[in-house]
């Protein structure tokens, strides 16, 4: 044996036996990521029996921006004025750049001559700002037709001014954590008069990096970035009950907007806004339900890329929940939203609900994705449904 050891002999079996072991690792790994994938929201943080949510600290401070620029200012002069992320050029390492470093990390004032010119958009006219409310509370919601201008506002308040590419079937954007040095400058303006909590013997320096550690809501953030474009980039003859290309866009912008709200109710309610196809699924009833008074399960898999078959090519919306996960892993992750997404259709119809609202969103994020797409999956989403008031 020491002779067949020596000479190699038992070689094969031992790669065999590595290779094995290692196929095992793998196949648990991904058994323990979609295990995970699937685990679905658990019982909310908050019950939300104080629904509408209280609105966040900077909500306030958008509705005095949306009153300037009623004012005659024009909207996107008002926002640069206040948000000089929206002033700085972008170019490639600008966010590296020591002027950058001055402005949006010291807090000093924008100067053009800086930056060598300041962004400007293109259509800057047909920029809206609307604050719309909703259960989980109000957000500023900002929404242009020009596809460029979404652009260079998503890449100035979520991207540190980089030229970054985006998907093209990307509409949406919510965009949280944004420092806002005009809030700061109020808040030290509180801070000295005494209107906040001030520590003896503390510097305004020291007073804010408390405040960003342990409130950080009173300078930070968080708005909604949408493009006027067909919902999914789906024709509108494609969607049940829509007649023509201008209700379509409509309704995208509703479907859209709801879209949003329910991934920021996640957020509010369960602590999570997750790139899962649970949530995606969610979302997407929601806001059809919002948009067009009922969910199709078809209408779905074409907003999300995927074939009837439950296949999702290459550049498809669905893949980029699946990030991470090899074929087989994706099979079954698609094949159980599709199957998930029939069930929720018929029990939704079975139950005639119409609109979307906190029922609608407790009901849904109490189940996994594999529990709507099992057998019982109909008779779990009525009993929700029905166990909610709907």
């Amino acid at each position: 044996m020491r002779l067949a050891q020596a000479c190699g002999l038992y070689t094969p079996r031992i790669l065999t036996r590595r290779k094995a072991r290692r196929i095992r690792h793998v196949m648990t790994q991904n058994q323990q990521q979609l295990a995970e994938y699937f685990s679905g929201f658990g019982a909310p943080d908050r019950l939300g029996l104080d629904r509408p949510f209280a609105e966040e600290p900077h909500v306030a401070r958008w509705r005095h921006y949306k009153r300037q620029a009623g004012g005659g200012e024009g909207l996107f002069r008002v926002l640069q004025s206040r948000l000089p992320q929206l002033c700085i050029p972008q170019k490639v390492g600008i966010s590296s750049s020591p002027a950058y470093a001055r402005v949006m990390r010291q807090g000093q004032p924008f100067e053009d001559k800086d930056f060598a010119g300041r962004l400007a958009l293109d259509c800057s006219e047909a920029l809206e700002l609307t604050i719309p409310g909703h259960f989980a509370g109000a957000l500023p919601v900002l929404q242009t037709p020009h596809r460029e201008d979404f652009l260079r506002l998503i890449r100035a308040i979520g991207g540190r001014c980089e030229p970054k590419t985006y998907p093209e079937g990307m509409h949406a954007m919510c965009i949280g954590g944004i420092n806002n040095w005009d809030r700061v400058r109020v808040l030290k303006d509180q801070w000295q008069q005494g209107e906040v909590e001030k520590v003896p013997g503390e510097s305004w320096g020291a007073a804010l990096k408390r405040f960003a550690q342990q409130q950080p809501g009173l300078i930070r953030d968080r708005v909604l970035v949408l493009h006027t474009a067909p919902y999914g980039s789906v024709d509108h003859s494609l969607v049940p009950g829509v007649s023509d290309p201008s209700g379509w866009l409509t309704a995208s912008s509703t479907l859209r907007l709801e879209h949003e709200f329910t991934h920021y109710a996640t957020t509010r309610f369960h602590g999570a806004m997750r790139s899962n196809m649970l949530d995606e699924l969610i979302a997407d009833c929601m806001g059809f339900v919002a948009a067009l008074g009922a969910f199709s399960a078809q209408l779905f898999c074409r907003c999300m890329g995927m074939t009837s078959e439950g296949q999702a090519p290459e550049g498809s919306r669905a893949r980029l929940y699946m990030e991470g996960f090899d074929d087989r892993a994706m099979e079954q992750i698609l094949a159980t939203t599709l199957k998930a997404a029939s069930n929720l259709e018929q029990a939704l119809e079975l139950q005639a609900v119409r609109s979307a609202g906190p029922e609608l969103f407790f009901a849904l994020t109490a189940l996994t994705l594999p529990a709507m797409a099992s057998p019982e999956g109909v008779d779990l989403i009525e009993a929700e449904l029905k166990g909610r008031g709907r």
